[in-house]
């Protein structure tokens, strides 16, 4: 499942996908676009994919929309049509089964900041800078990007980011809860896959309710959330997936060994 400009490894239940544009700093060219719909459609349509990992490729990881195609050039009837294309992706990233990875080194700069922030996980690289220019541009966000900030970090600090379009560095992403961790750019690859394939190996139904559950907080109050939990919880706990996991628990404590060693 390969493609120059956007390449799929797929790896016990694992999709590392790379955006491996770095003459432009990965920006959402044609050229690299399509390619990227085009595998992350398929992994996400792969029911062997438990676990979706996006990066970039060359030290960035998406500098955003290509500016070739925008100002005097641009076509708005393909500009539409692309903007629609792209959105049904990042729709699936955020709202379908499959927990999300973004490994983010170098920039994240407006539509790629909202293709970071699709993600479940955020893990960034002390590289790593984030931006939504579109004001700088004279633009609008997209990609999802007003709504992902907002929800990470809060309306009044991403109305901050937006209105002035300034570059926040990895330190201060940590600081107001834009990224989950922050690792050395030598070690973030090992780390994100240590994480992936940790999750990847949970139950797949328990993890798509669980993400489910988790997305819709904001928009339901307790009482629904309950409601929810005491619907979803009694299938789970009835599943062979559940039963075998308590088993293996109370194995381990009869041989003496504690929750930490637990796979």
């Amino acid at each position: 499942m390969d493609n120059d400009a956007f390449i799929v490894e797929i790896e016990d239940g694992v999709a590392r996908c790379s955006m491996n544009r770095p003459e432009d700093m990965n920006a959402l060219s044609v050229e690299l676009g399509y390619p990227m719909v085009e595998g992350l459609t398929r992994v996400l349509d792969d029911d062997d994919v438990r676990v979706i990992v996006l990066r970039g490729e060359g030290g960035h990881f998406c500098s955003g929309a290509d500016l070739a195609l925008l100002g005097e050039n641009l076509d708005p009837v393909f500009l539409n049509e692309s903007m629609k294309t792209i959105a049904a992706v990042i729709l699936r990233l955020y709202e379908g089964p499959k927990p999300v990875i973004a490994e983010v080194d170098g920039f994240a700069v407006g539509g790629g900041l909202g293709l970071a922030l699709a993600s479940d996980i955020t893990c960034a690289t002390e590289r790593a800078l984030f931006c939504m220019g579109f004001i700088r541009i004279a633009a609008v966000p997209d990609m999802g990007s007003s709504y992902f900030l907002a929800e990470r970090i809060g309306v009044a600090m991403a109305k901050e980011m937006a209105f002035t379009g300034d570059i926040v560095d990895a330190a201060e992403a940590l600081r107001i809860g834009l990224v989950n961790k922050v690792v050395d750019h030598e070690k973030i690859s090992g780390e994100v896959m240590e994480l992936a394939s940790r999750i990847a190996r949970r139950s797949s139904a328990a993890l798509a309710t669980t993400k489910r559950m988790l997305n819709r907080y904001h928009l339901i109050e307790l009482q629904t959330a309950l409601s929810m939990e005491n619907h979803a919880q009694p299938v789970s706990l009835l599943c062979e997936e559940h039963r075998a996991a308590i088993r293996k628990i109370l194995d381990r404590w009869e041989r003496g060994l504690g929750a930490r060693e637990a796979d």
